[in-house]
């Protein structure tokens, strides 16, 4: 008897459901069908926060931009630290860095943005010539970092000897890499 019961009262509670599902369906038709916007308060709150002058919309891309490059700049980061990946990974992953400072550049007008961004592509080309170097292609290592040394130059760095740039290359890899469950 107690097993009937519960199959009766599941069959209550699951007409109830049925019936206030079809009266929102319903409801939401007929809505919709009135013109009603789902969404429409979010938009016009979305809207009434916008960002609305050349300056504002200015630092909007360059903070996107900053913010794309520190992602892929962290990532790769935590791929130079992790053994799995070869000098192909490596390589692929840091021309994403590169791809994403050239981006960040064509978006920036703020003298100061500009100078992080070659900051960030300095550090890069000296993380490809450390790569080189450890997959044994020195003509390669050379090259890259002869790019950084006068990447960070121009960005008016004081000492951007390749010693320096190993030094700080090491730091910021173990600063910008995440601890992530797996890695060795």
């Amino acid at each position: 008897m107690v097993g009937v019961e519960s199959v009766l009262e599941a069959e209550r509670v699951f007409k109830k459901a049925a019936l206030f599902g079809l009266l929102f369906f319903v409801g939401t038709g007929l809505g919709s069908y009135a013109g009603w916007e789902l969404g429409s308060s979010f938009e016009s709150a979305r809207e009434f926060r916008a960002f609305r002058t050349a300056e504002e919309k200015a630092f909007l891309r360059t903070y996107e931009s900053i913010a794309s490059l520190w992602i892929v700049n962290m990532r790769s980061a935590t791929i130079l630290q992790n053994p799995k990946y070869g000098s192909e990974g490596r390589r692929a992953d840091l021309n994403l860095v590169l791809d994403a400072a050239q981006k960040g550049r064509t978006q920036a007008t703020d003298p100061a943005v500009l100078t992080l961004i070659d900051v960030e592509t300095g550090i890069t080309y000296a993380r490809l010539g450390m790569v080189e170097e450890s997959a044994g292609n020195l003509p390669a290592s050379q090259t890259w970092m002869q790019k950084a040394q006068t990447t960070l130059r121009q960005a008016g760095w004081k000492n951007y000897s390749e010693s320096h740039l190993r030094e700080i290359v090491q730091a910021r890899n173990q600063q910008d890499s995440c601890d992530c469950p797996g890695k060795k």
